[in-house]
């Protein structure tokens, strides 16, 4: 018979639908038209509904998540400017989430949507743990299947508490009548279950996979994840209860909780780096971290990642990242949506001629406005391509540059052609997820793989280091249990990638040592989908977002009038302007910290709890 049970009636009710109602809803079939007899027939069909679940992760690099309007997710935050006419992300920016169309962004509804994802991905989940007993199955069977099950039930809520703040717990049962009794709790409450979950995923799921189930969550993924979230549970914005947003400072026992954590999370990576074969990626490899061409389809700094890969990885390095004259077309296809902000770009930090790298905003940085791509963070040059840099070749092997400037192809094209010619280039391309021949020319769109990392090694140093150093108020006091401080963490990531210490007169520094562990957070995890949800938690939003033009790009104009002769475009000298992006507008409110429950929603069911300001 048809699977009918309604596994959650918040999943089915209070679908991610800013304007859909709950009967639309449930009118389709969540479960796909599987049977009974095709989910309970033995261990590996039941581990086949399991498996349905992964389906609804997210995947960042892939075709499909263009379909939000092809909106990444840095372009909500003051990482990337939106260069496509009608992304979403400028709807998000207007910032009244409830407005019509807003639909079809992580906001609204969509299969596409993280929010809806990660209802239909809990549904499957709780299915799994409800009937595991209906199954015959070995007792490492069955904890190898309860183990990913409450893995990632914890995952997915996790994505509805920061999105939300405190919600439901959804483990219940309801029969689907539309006045379900499901009365909001705290966030801190709502972490409570969650970790519950995740003590159980640890204690169930195995150290290592086979190869040939590499994707899995193993037990440090469990235990990365429940750092993560402690270290969110701590932070100023989930100290809120559910009648108000105001501003506060982190929990410090609860900073002191995930610091312990994190630090038990890096324990156990170096006492099983062997038979795991996860470790931080140090010099050369450090460009490696995203993207490669051989199984088993992982790297060593993955700790929590899609497996899935991009599919149309063509139709996505053309949509999101390269520019116009390296896809050789034109169309929604033809051009980079987004550009790296001047934001982004002044936080990597600049090397002095004493070998000492420095904010750029610190004189002893001796950090050149008029020379600034010289001496930069490694990473800077990881992760962007700027004006005149070398990049990839043509067909006939000649060398290729970037043309972010006055002139250049890639800022006209910008101007005149009809899917971006309102929008405005921030001077910037993003270089981290792609590769030299990965062009037009050379065709090569396939060869190398690109994943969605959500954990990776290196956040695991960035966690500890904030966790513990709002615990204790100290740079180099360390957290009981804990054989490491906030500033040693940080300089394992900085000194990996050969960037010197940080000097003491800015760790000694309470004030200038918050910023350092946000700017190297920042800099370490651009792109990587942690900008927009750190920028909310630290309660920073509205500050960053305040001015008119708060998004700056760079003008970057040829001092020499006949430059477009120049066959090396990286010789050119250019006058360089740091300017404000004036249609990257960004409306940030205190309400905008949580996002909305739709209207319809919080009518039709008891006690659900409209967030403050909505």
């Amino acid at each position: 018979m048809k699977i009918s049970n309604v596994l959650l009636g918040f999943v089915l009710l209070i679908i991610p639908s800013l304007f859909s109602s709950c009967e639309d809803f449930l009118d389709k079939s969540p479960d796909q038209g599987l049977t009974e007899d095709d989910v309970y027939k033995d261990y590996y069909s039941f581990r086949g509904y399991l498996d349905k679940a992964y389906t609804f992760l997210d995947n960042f690099h892939a075709w499909g998540s263009c379909k939000n309007e092809r909106t990444y997710i840095g372009a909500v935050s003051d990482e990337l400017a939106s260069l496509y006419n009608w992304q979403k992300a400028q709807d998000i920016h207007s910032g009244n989430w409830l407005k019509q169309n807003i639909e079809g962004f992580e906001l609204g509804d969509g299969e596409n949507t993280s929010i809806w994802r990660a209802y239909r991905g809990i549904r499957i989940v709780n299915r799994v743990i409800r009937d595991i007993d209906l199954i015959q199955l070995t007792e490492d069977q069955k904890n190898e299947l309860l183990g990913q099950a409450y893995f990632l039930r914890a995952w997915f809520y996790f994505q509805l508490m920061k999105r939300y703040g405190g919600m439901p717990i959804l483990d219940t049962l309801f029969d689907g009548t539309g006045d379900e009794d499901i009365p909001r709790k705290t966030y801190h409450e709502s972490q409570n279950w969650l970790v519950e979950n995740l003590d159980k995923a640890i204690e169930m799921l195995p150290d290592v996979w086979d190869e040939t189930n590499t994707g899995r969550p193993n037990k440090l993924a469990a235990m990365a994840l429940k750092s993560m979230s402690q270290l969110y549970d701590a932070s100023p914005l989930m100290q809120n209860g559910l009648d108000k947003t105001e501003i506060y400072g982190y929990d410090k026992e609860r900073a002191a909780m995930a610091a312990k954590s994190a630090w038990t999370v890096i324990q156990y990576i170096e006492e099983h780096s062997t038979e795991c074969d996860q470790y931080l990626m140090q010099g050369e490899d450090y460009s490696k971290i995203f993207y490669f061409n051989t199984p088993p389809f992982m790297q060593p700094e993955y700790i929590w990642y899609n497996r899935t890969p991009a599919g149309d990885q063509a139709r996505y390095l053309k949509a999101f990242w390269l520019p116009e004259e390296y896809v050789r077309g034109g169309g929604v296809e033809g051009f980079s949506h987004h550009s790296p902000t001047q934001n982004m770009v002044d936080l990597y930090e600049a090397k002095n001629l004493d070998g000492v790298y420095y904010p750029i905003d610190n004189p002893l940085s001796e950090y050149d406005d008029q020379n600034p791509f010289v001496n930069r963070d490694p990473r800077f040059y990881n992760n962007i391509l700027y004006p005149g840099a070398k990049w990839g070749k043509d067909g006939q092997n000649r060398q290729q540059y970037i043309t972010t400037y006055n002139g250049g192809s890639t800022i006209e094209t910008c101007k005149k052609d009809g899917n971006t010619n309102k929008r405005e280039h921030a001077g910037y391309i993003c270089k981290k997820f792609i590769w030299e021949t990965a062009n037009a020319w050379k065709g090569q769109w396939g060869l190398n793989r690109v994943l969605t990392v959500y954990i990776r090694v290196a956040q695991i140093y960035l966690d500890f280091a904030e966790a513990s150093f709002e615990a204790t108020g100290s740079p180099i006091v360390k957290v009981e249990g804990c054989d490491m401080n906030a500033v040693e963490a940080l300089n394992i990531i900085r000194n990996r990638i050969n960037v010197t210490d940080i000097p003491q007169e800015i760790y000694s520094d309470v004030d200038e040592f918050r910023k350092a562990y946000r700017r190297e957070r920042a800099v370490e995890l651009m792109f990587e989908d942690h900008r927009w949800w750190d920028i909310r938690r630290w309660m920073i939003a509205h500050e960053l977002f305040k001015d008119n033009y708060p998004i700056k790009g760079l003008s970057a104009t040829p001092l020499d009038p006949n430059h477009a002769s120049k066959p090396n475009k990286s010789e050119l000298k250019f006058k360089y302007e740091i300017v404000p992006l004036k249609s990257e507008l960004r409306v940030f409110e205190m309400r905008n910290y949580w996002y909305p429950f739709s209207i319809s929603d919080v009518a039709s069911l008891r006690n659900l709890k409209q967030n403050p300001g909505w």
